[in-house]
Order: structure tokens, then sequence, then C-alpha cells
């Protein structure tokens, strides 16, 4: 698989995700809420390995891209001031989005996976409130609280369906990413709720360890074609300035 073949079926996707929460009101107030394509990426991995693909799986890779956006608006929130419109439409979107996520999974044969998400969705809030009230066990507190933020629904859609190998890597790369975006300032993670709350010194030092566990698990992932490991590389290495 190349990567223009990779980036199509990525964007397939989250054109089938953006259809299950498309909310004319939503998107004339606040504009078109981008996905996280790097989530897509890695909550795909599996299939852009060449891993058998349903119908059924697609379903359910929407409804969990569709909790990701739910959770990805309410993120954005700033927490010290949500009294203007936009951030009040911002929680109305992520709350109108979540409800669309669990019509998704309650329209799936399958009760576990139901059960799974609706625990996981409710151990990333339980994270996100002691984050916020800073009751985290030090760095590795810390790295592990935002890698379930960041890929908690994903690990269970790949546990669910036997690609339980491929979540140790999309957990830890997706962690990198955040932190990574985070020493960098990206809007995206300064406009929300964590701004003020992990420090810099925290952030190196969860670049650091995580680069050195994402290198320590590509090297034993032989069942990633070379490509596709390329691709993780490639897209950790821009953001590091320097190779994995």
């Amino acid at each position: 698989m190349d990567r223009q073949t990779i980036n199509r079926s990525i964007q397939n996707y989250i054109r089938e995700v953006e259809q299950s929460i498309q909310e004319p009101i939503v998107y004339r107030d606040l504009g078109k809420m981008p996905l996280d394509t790097a989530k897509a990426f890695f909550l795909l991995l599996p299939m852009l390995n060449g891993e058998d693909w349903s119908s059924k799986l697609n379903t359910s890779a929407i409804a969990v891209g569709a909790v990701h956006a739910a959770f990805d608006v309410h993120d954005k929130v700033d927490i010290f001031d949500a009294s203007s419109k936009e951030q009040q439409l911002m929680v109305l979107s992520g709350d109108h989005f979540s409800g669309i996520h669990y019509r998704l999974l309650s329209s799936l044969p399958d009760f576990l996976l139901i059960t799974n998400m609706a625990e996981m969705i409710g151990r990333i809030n339980e994270t996100k409130t002691d984050l916020l009230m800073e009751k985290t066990d030090g760095i590795s507190g810390i790295i592990e609280s935002i890698i379930r933020v960041e890929s908690g629904c994903i690990g269970e859609f790949h546990e669910r369906y036997g690609f339980s190998k491929y979540s140790k890597i999309a957990k830890t790369a997706l962690g990198l990413i955040w932190f990574v975006k985070k020493s960098m300032k990206d809007p995206s993670i300064e406009r929300g709720w964590t701004s003020q709350i992990i420090k810099n010194a925290d952030v190196d030092s969860a670049i650091s360890i995580l680069t050195s566990r994402l290198q320590e698990e590509l090297a034993k992932a032989g069942f990633l074609t070379p490509f596709l490991k390329q691709e993780i590389h490639r897209m950790a290495t821009p953001l590091l300035e320097k190779p994995i």
C-alpha cells in the first residue's frame, strides 16, 4: 500500500465520520470540525496493514471516530472561560456528537463493544478530572493519563476485534504526538483544558520516554509492513526534528 492509497483510505473514513455527525447548525456557527488524521491512521492501522476489514468493523470504526469528535470538541472548551457563545456551542456540539456515537454503537449487534466503549468513555472522563485535580502519580502517571485520553477508545476497538498487537504502537505514537504538539504550543492543545496543567519539564520528559518506547515497539513489530513503519516514522520525525 502506497502513501496515496493510505491517504485516500483515511480521507474516505473521515468523510464517513463527518457524514455520521453532520449537523448544519453546528457547522454554521462553528465551522467544520476537523477530525484528527493521526487518530484515523492508527485506528485504521490493521486495515492499512492488510487485515480483513468487514462492513461491521467499518461501522464500529465510524462510531469510534464520532467518540473522538465529541471529545475533541469538548477539549477545545476553555475551562476558565466557558461563557462565550462559541464556547457554549462547543459544549452543545460535543454533546450532540456524543449522542450520535451512542446511537451508532447501539445499532451494532456487538454488546461487548458497546459496554467496553461506554466503560472507557467513563474512564477517560475520570482521567481528565484527575489531571485537572493534579491527582496523577508523577511523570509515568501523566504519560499514561494522556495516552488513555488520546487513544483509549482506539485501544478498545483494536482489542475487541483481535487487533491487540497494534494497540501498543497506536497508544505510544498518539501519546507522543500529543506531547510534541504540546511542546510546540499547537493551538489545538493550547486552547483546551490541559493548557495550564502539564509543566514544560514533564512534557520534555514524556517526549524522551515515549520516543524510546516507540522505537522499541516498532523494532519488535515484525507484523507491520516496512512501508507502514516508515509512515509511522514520518509522522513523528517532522515533529521531533530527528528520526525516532
